[in-house]
């Protein structure tokens, strides 16, 4: 006897660079590989702005290599049976504020490490580890370049400050 198993959710597919589409997984992924994004949360937001109905003459899209599922929501004035389509814009923005969220992380979790004076590199590539990205040489050195681009901004903005202090 076969089963059938339905999903009571509709499904939207996102391209992201391996490293973020690994940490969404791991962050917001259920055990079936789906990403659910909290209630609340700037990506929920960015959904319930942003989902509009499919226009006509457009296909419903499919699951792709290198593309993570993300459930739709159903919200109050937009149900995710009618509402499930995200324009192309609609899709670089929701990709945007992913990326940020990831990079607000990075520096959360690092920026006290590096504090301490603690070999950086061991760290990312403990980072990786504890957020379900895979240990390659190119998401290394991708976080790295990341954390370090984060690291000069704020030591610039707080040498600006402390200049401002002494006058």
């Amino acid at each position: 006897m076969c089963k059938l198993l339905l999903h009571s959710f509709m499904l939207l597919y996102l391209k992201l660079y391996p490293y973020l589409a690994q940490w969404v997984q791991h962050e917001f992924a259920n055990a079936e590989g789906i990403v659910h994004f909290p209630k609340g949360s700037a990506e929920h937001n960015v959904m319930e702005m942003m989902l509009q109905r499919r226009p006509p003459r457009t296909v419903p899209e499919l699951p792709e290599a290198g593309t993570i599922a993300i459930n739709i929501p159903s919200f109050r004035c937009k149900p995710a049976e009618s509402y499930y389509h995200l324009s192309k814009n609609a899709r670089k923005v929701l990709a945007h504020t992913i990326y940020t969220r990831f990079k607000v992380q990075l520096w959360e979790d690092l920026y006290n490490i590096e504090s301490l004076q603690l070999p950086i590199s061991n760290t990312i590539y403990d980072w990786m580890e504890r957020h379900g990205i895979a240990d390659t040489p190119e998401n290394w050195e991708t976080i790295r370049q990341m954390f370090y681009r984060q690291r000069k901004k704020y030591s610039v903005k707080k040498e600006l400050k402390e200049d401002e202090l002494k006058v």
